[in-house]
C-alpha cells in the first residue's frame, strides 16, 4: 500500500505551503546528523519552555540569548 502524500497549496497563489517541523521529528533529524544539544543549551530550552514561551516568544527568547552584548 502506498502512502497518501497531499501537497497542500495556497488558494490564492498556488504556491506550495509548508509547515513546520514537531518536536520529536527535530529530534530525529538532528541525531541522523549528528547534532546534540550541550548542556547550557539544554538548560536555556528548558527556562524558556517552563516559563511558557511558544513559537515567537521561544525563538526570540534563545536569539537573546546568543547575542553579543
Amino acid at each position: 500500500m502506498a502512502k497518501d502524500i497531499k501537497i497542500i497549496r495556497s488558494g490564492s497563489s498556488g504556491q506550495m505551503l509548508t509547515q513546520p517541523i514537531g518536536v520529536k521529528k527535530a529530534t530525529k533529524f538532528a541525531e541522523v546528523e549528528g547534532m546534540k544539544k550541550s548542556l547550557a543549551a539544554s538548560a536555556l530550552s528548558q527556562r524558556a519552555v517552563s516559563s511558557g514561551l511558544k513559537g515567537d516568544a521561544y525563538r526570540k527568547e534563545i536569539a537573546k540569548a546568543f547575542k553579543k552584548a
